[in-house]
């Protein structure tokens, strides 16, 4: 591409990507080009592209693909089905046919005006370079054999967990030599949702090593295979999944998937036996075309994607946006719904038609279904609920609970057993780090929360206002790509507790774009627009110095929320010495 039009591409503003699994917009890997097409011009555009890439599919005699579009406020998504060998070369494809549409290029230009290369003849080498007829083999018998079949950029694997074998994506085995019946599924299940990912995640590994099996798990902390940390950060998309499947000491796989993940590249892979939803809420808005809270909700459901015909999709009864949205479903599995009221309808009416329910009942955890009320445990018995007040993290149980009876094996009784036993089992400040830990050191109440949405902060506000405390204090700050809005809501939300005094922190490795200052200036201002005295106000370089400032200024009987991020370690280094030895 030539200079000028390059710079007329940019002036467009489109980017393109892969989809490497079951998605928003279809079932199988795509290419996409996100475009911002002016709207008046979009149909025409639009019809033109769709016309293009099906020219440029015959004039490169690729098979047919399914070809869609997406319109939304903010742009446009322009998409088709590609095979998993030759996804880049799709891309460029996808490209070329927009650029045409929109007169920027013909198809006979020269690319390199050097070599005088056609955009015909330079995708056409690219399909070439990229095809690897091995890999499509290998994924066509693999689905005749009904064996789980991973690949990506390097690697390329038969089987899942125990019975996983892996080979590089440049040495495949001759596809006639595989020993198809030696590759074998192992229990999945996905773990989506705006609030309590992580937490349930945990809290279902912690439930299903009760059952003696190596549980992998991945999430937006890490990922592990059984008690081993295997890498930290964030591994809640498809790579992280494909590192869990792939581990040969792993009976059952439970792969947290953020938004992000799900977005940008799809589902790491089908198999799943299920696929639970904890709740939907307004979040990172306003990307990958996602700008509506029912758009956001359409994106969760993705998961469900990922369920065979009889896998079980888990949802929250308590969520009105998600108990809507499963209206216009038509689910080939079944469902079960969770609810904190058992007199919620959507509980009554599910339950009326023969489905199954966790809800609770007399402050106990319980599964109904047509025939029988089974009670698995009180929910004071629960340590992560704090006696029930918690009622978020009694949510999860509920989830985490309806999760874990759909991959357990066993008696009834055996089953109710093993999920008490762990949920019983799970402490919150060891097993979930960062998620509503609860100390009390030198008789002040100290709680460290990654809260960071308005839902998420609203739900521990909700908790911590049943706790007693003498004063309350409050140590903030958001990430820098957090709109101004957002920033404002969630300095809303804190002000529920009604503290005493509040630290505002700075978050150098989270600018993401923003100017050093500028996020808790934005707060700062926030805080003192909706009255809070700015007296009451500290500034603190970092967390780990905000915590300090606060235990500082704490005294017996105050209450401290301390709200981080992905620096909860210097926090807790912080509350460690404080309660050793009283220092700060």
């Amino acid at each position: 591409m030539s200079e000028s039009q390059e710079a007329k591409k940019a002036m467009i503003n489109f980017e393109g990507r892969r989809l490497t699994g079951a998605n928003f917009f279809c079932d199988e890997p795509a290419a996409i080009v996100d475009a911002e097409i002016p709207a008046d011009k979009a149909g025409e555009v639009i019809h033109d592209w769709q016309q293009n890439v099906k020219a440029l599919h015959q004039r490169l005699h690729l098979s047919e693909p399914i070809i869609g579009s997406r319109i939304h406020s903010k742009g446009q998504s322009l998409y088709f089905t590609a095979p998993i060998d030759s996804l880049y070369s799709a891309i460029e494809l996808n490209e070329t046919a927009l650029l045409v549409a929109l007169g920027i290029v013909k198809v006979d230009d020269t690319v390199d005006e050097i070599d005088g290369i056609t955009h015909v003849q330079h995708l056409e080498a690219l399909f070439i370079e990229e095809a690897n007829p091995t890999l499509l083999e290998l994924q066509s018998l693999a689905k005749t054999h009904e064996v789980p079949f991973l690949w990506d950029d390097d690697f390329v694997s038969l089987g899942l967990g125990r019975h996983c074998q892996t080979w590089d994506i440049d040495e495949l085995p001759d596809p006639g030599s595989v020993d198809w019946p030696s590759f074998r599924q192992m229990p999945i299940a996905f773990i989506t949702g705006t609030n309590g990912k992580s937490t349930t995640t945990r809290l279902c590994a912690q439930i299903l090593r009760g059952a003696r099996l190596t549980i992998g798990f991945s999430s937006t902390d890490g990922i592990w295979a059984g008690d081993d940390c295997l890498d930290t950060g964030d591994y809640s998309g498809p790579g992280g999944a494909r590192e869990v499947l792939r581990n040969n000491q792993v009976d059952a796989a439970i792969l947290e998937v953020a938004r992000g993940g799900l977005l940008r590249r799809g589902l790491g892979t089908g198999n799943a036996q299920v696929a639970l939803i904890t709740n939907v809420a307004e979040d990172h808005l306003g990307e990958y075309g996602v700008n509506t809270l029912e758009e956001l909700i359409e994106a969760k459901f993705i998961v469900r994607k990922s369920l065979g015909r009889h896998g079980t999709l888990i949802l929250n009864a308590d969520d009105a946006g998600m108990v809507e949205f499963t209206s216009s479903l038509n689910m080939e599995g079944q469902i079960i719904w969770f609810s904190l009221d058992r007199e919620n309808p959507v509980i009554s009416q599910h339950l009326a038609s023969g489905g199954v329910v966790f809800c609770i009942a007399d402050e106990c955890i319980n599964r109904i279904d047509k025939n029988q009320k089974m009670t698995i445990c009180a929910v004071d018995a629960i340590p992560i609920t704090l006696s029930g007040a918690a009622r978020y993290n009694v949510a999860n149980a509920l989830a985490a609970s309806a999760l874990c009876w759909q991959i357990l094996e066993g008696t009834i009784e055996e089953r109710l057993l093993i999920i008490a036993d762990g949920l019983k089992a799970f402490d919150g400040n060891r097993d979930n780090p960062g998620r509503g830990n609860l100390r009390i050191i030198n008789d002040i109440s100290v709680m460290v929360d990654f809260a960071h949405n308005p839902h998420g902060l609203n739900a521990v506000v909700d908790t911590l206002l049943q706790l007693p405390a003498k004063n309350r204090m409050v140590m903030l700050g958001h990430a820098g790509d957090r709109s101004i809005d957002e920033i404002r809501e969630l300095t809303r939300v804190a002000l529920r507790l009604d503290p005493q005094k509040i630290i505002v922190y700075e978050l150098e490795e989270y600018l993401r774009g923003r100017e050093l200052g500028e996020v808790p200036n934005i707060i700062i201002d926030a805080l003192t627009e909706f009255g809070f005295a700015k007296e009451h106000i500290s500034l603190s370089p970092n967390p780990g110095a905000g915590a300090s400032q606060a235990l500082a200024m704490a005294s017996a009987g105050d209450f401290l929320l301390l709200l981080t991020l992905g620096d909860r370690t210097e926090v807790f280094e912080v509350l460690d010495k404080f309660a050793a030895d009283g220092s700060i």
